[in-house]
């Protein structure tokens, strides 16, 4: 329950320093904690992490409830699938892996908007998107070493060690 709380703070700080630090496109911290919990703890418990950190998102945001729920918990489950399928896992494919989730990511929070809300991104430049995913996998070459997972006890759990 602890490091459930930990991670939950490192949740705010993370939507801090995007807000502080970065003016236009921003790395998302957020999926980078989504992922390391993920990998860390499980599937299911990050899934729910994600789910919570995008309803931070989303609140603090101010518009719809919803787009940064559906990216942050579709990206915990998929990077659970990715590296229990994955017989090898190094910087290179932790890199692939956080650049593709973050275009996920983003797209999932694009259509969201579109569909359930008046907000429309027809005329909003690509660059910022592909700004953020850049600065996202740079983000996540930073933290690799925390990213990077070892045979946890999820791990294990999971397949049966």
């Amino acid at each position: 329950m602890k490091k459930v709380l930990l991670y939950l703070l490192y949740a705010y700080a993370a939507l801090a320093i995007q807000s502080l630090f970065f003016n236009g496109a921003k790395p998302d911290l957020v999926l980078v904690l989504v992922c390391v919990f993920a990998l860390k703890f499980g599937q299911l418990q990050g899934v729910v992490y994600g789910t919570v950190a995008g309803l931070l998102i989303d609140i603090s945001g101010g518009l719809i409830i919803g787009p940064n729920v559906i990216g942050k918990s579709v990206a915990a489950f998929l990077i659970r699938i990715l590296r229990n399928n994955l017989f090898q896992w190094n910087i290179y494919i932790n890199t692939l892996m956080i650049v593709i989730l973050s275009m996920v990511d983003i797209i999932l929070v694009f259509v969201c908007f579109e569909f359930f809300s008046k907000v429309s991104f027809s005329n909003r430049p690509w660059i910022i998107p592909v700004t953020q995913v850049i600065y996202t996998a740079l983000a996540s070459i930073i933290l690799y070493g925390w990213l990077k997972p070892g045979k946890d006890e999820s791990l294990v759990k999971e397949e049966g060690y």
